[in-house]
């Protein structure tokens, strides 16, 4: 019976010693708090815009284990603009209530400063741990007076507050100082807090203790002068300094600027003469894209006619009624003169037009334009490819001027969407206005595609081609002109240089020229009928509506299937500092 009752008595004795070790660790941390009992601020007003700021934070740390503190201090901010304003904040020091400096670390927690500081032989103990910081922008300057809105103890606390004190002393002499007060939550407009303004100070303490993720804040106005703001230059790099994502454009222009200095200018052109000739045999779709490193629609639709001159193809024009006859159209049909045999003798580019445009080849096909609608688009690549290739191999380039922009405006695209939507998610973690980051990168892409666009540059010998050309440009322009009346004009002559005029875009200058020496429209264009006077400028101006159409037509690709259908703003926690803290 007594073996039983020591059993028994032994079993209730472990189950004791095991709930006290299970238990007691719980026990431990129940005990274990952090209480603000006094927060103190001392913040002075440099004459120079700066302020220097002491907290003194009077800590009881209850139970253990403890190891120190940590306070956080907003340093980013967005402006009502959504760019971003940062603090620039530095830590003087950090020390005990005996004046002995304490072990700190500093870093960056989204759009918080955060100390983490080390505090010795903590548990159940009440220290006194100091921070001395200074904030070189924290003054807001106005048009009629300069500001201090400054959230004292910040509202980000996980502790009570048991009281609160702020005292805020500005340079001597200062005048018209006015003061509000505001405690609570963020956004509170509570004012639980006594404010008096002594001499050039202002002094503020609270009434009841601020409870958790409550606040202090303090707005504090005078008259200008009394405080030195940032010059033009200061307020510059102040914006940088706060909007660093924008020194990213500004370096990618330099370096673009840099690049096109140094690789994307032609060598210098001499003055130009005239010429009488295009230069190196060049044909109307070379020459044109030599002038502006494009091979464009209107070098294309030379290219046409200039086939049609050497007695490739014929143009017909034909006149559709609509309507009843009460409107009417034109379209055109383009016919073969000449067996694909022969094709062999034309540049690339002039093969694959004519590729692109008739199916056989033999003479007497004929295709409406109509008819390339929706189809054509896909031999443009080529023709244009092959007249890049063409002036490259000649000697004009080095590299293939579409092939330098279309690499540049893709180095811009992707460069730009990398720095918009990586840019915000590093907004996001640092706490940064995402606004600043897009504009970044938007700008960024645009100055990589936009100074990429001049980026193709003539050799040496591709500059003495341009000078050719602008010569013969010249001469077109102003062949009606006394210095060219000697000049033997014949129908020959204008049909001759017409797809250059075309090209260059001087065709109506040309054809001004032969008004009265052109009285018949060249065999190789059928249809209009021009009456009993044959005028020069309205053959010019059909080819050019040709031109036009042609174009469109050419350019023209299958629809792809789509989808369906100081006043009364103030507020606790409004302004600069603030943050919060809590131990660990």
């Amino acid at each position: 019976m007594n073996g039983v009752r020591r059993a028994s008595s032994f079993r209730c004795s472990a189950a004791i010693l095991f709930s006290l070790f299970l238990f007691s660790p719980a026990l431990a941390l129940s005990t274990r708090e952090l209480r603000i009992e006094n927060f103190q601020s001392e913040t002075i007003v440099m004459a120079d815009g700066t302020i220097e700021v002491t907290e003194n934070i009077h800590t009881h740390f209850v139970g253990g284990p403890w190891h120190g503190l940590y306070r956080t201090i907003p340093v980013e901010y967005v402006t009502p603009q959504g760019l971003n304003y940062s603090l620039l904040l530095e830590v003087k020091h950090v020390t005990d209530g005996s004046g002995r400096a304490l072990k700190y670390e500093t870093s960056r927690v989204r759009h918080y400063r955060k100390l983490k500081i080390y505090v010795p032989e903590a548990d159940n103990s009440t220290q006194t741990i100091s921070i001395a910081y200074s904030v070189s922008d924290a003054l807001r300057f106005f048009d009629d007076h300069d500001e201090l809105y400054w959230n004292v103890t910040g509202d980000d606390w996980g502790v009570p507050i048991q009281a609160a004190n702020a005292r805020i002393i500005l340079p001597e002499g200062t005048t018209n100082i006015r003061a509000n007060v505001f405690t609570g939550a963020y956004r509170s407009r509570g004012q639980d807090a006594d404010l008096n303004i002594v001499g050039t100070g202002v002094e503020v303490r609270t009434r009841e203790p601020l409870r958790l993720h409550e606040g202090l804040t303090v707005a504090v106005a005078f008259d200008k002068g009394f405080v030195h703001g940032p010059g033009v230059a200061g307020k510059v790099a102040l914006f940088f300094r706060s909007n660093w994502p924008l020194g990213v454009p500004l370096a990618t222009f330099a370096v673009m600027f840099y690049l096109w200095w140094t690789k994307g200018r032609d060598p210098r052109l001499r003055p130009i003469a005239a010429q009488y000739e295009p230069p190196d045999q060049l044909t109307p779709g070379e020459a044109g894209a030599l002038v502006d490193n494009s091979a464009d629609m209107r070098d294309i639709t030379a290219s046409i006619v200039d086939l049609a001159v050497r007695g490739y193809i014929v143009i017909e024009e034909h006149q559709r009624d609509q309507m009843l006859g009460l409107m009417h159209s034109k379209d055109y049909n383009f016919m073969v003169k000449k067996e694909r045999a022969e094709w062999s003798k034309l540049k690339p580019h002039e093969q694959a037009l004519l590729e692109g445009l008739f199916v056989t080849g033999t003479a007497g096909e004929s295709v409406s334009m109509s008819s390339l609608e929706n189809h054509f688009y896909t031999n443009l690549p080529g023709i244009r490819s092959n007249i890049f290739d063409s002036l490259v191999a000649q000697g004009y380039y080095t590299r293939r001027p579409d092939m330098v922009r279309s690499t540049y405006i893709a180095v811009g695209v992707m460069a730009g969407l990398l720095m918009v939507f990586g840019g915000v998610k590093i907004a996001s973690n640092l706490g940064m206005a995402p606004l600043t980051f897009i504009a970044a990168g938007i700008l960024t892409g645009a100055i990589v595609c936009g100074l990429g666009w001049f980026m193709p540059a003539h050799t040496e010998q591709g500059t003495r081609a341009l000078e050719g050309v602008l010569g013969f440009e010249d001469f077109l322009v102003h062949v009606e002109a006394e210095r060219f009346n000697q000049m033997i004009k014949t129908p020959q002559m204008f049909e001759r240089f017409l797809p250059f005029a075309m090209a260059l875009g001087v065709e109506k200058n040309w054809s001004k020229a032969f008004q009265g020496i052109l009285t018949q429209p060249p065999e190789w264009y059928r249809g209009s009928s021009y009456g009993p006077g044959f005028y020069p400028m309205m053959f010019t101006n059909d080819l050019s509506s040709m031109s036009t159409r042609v174009s469109s037509v050419m350019t023209s690709a299958p629809r792809s299937s789509g989808g369906s259908g100081f006043g009364g703003g103030g507020s606790s926690g409004g302004g600069f500092g603030g943050g919060g803290g809590g131990g660990f």
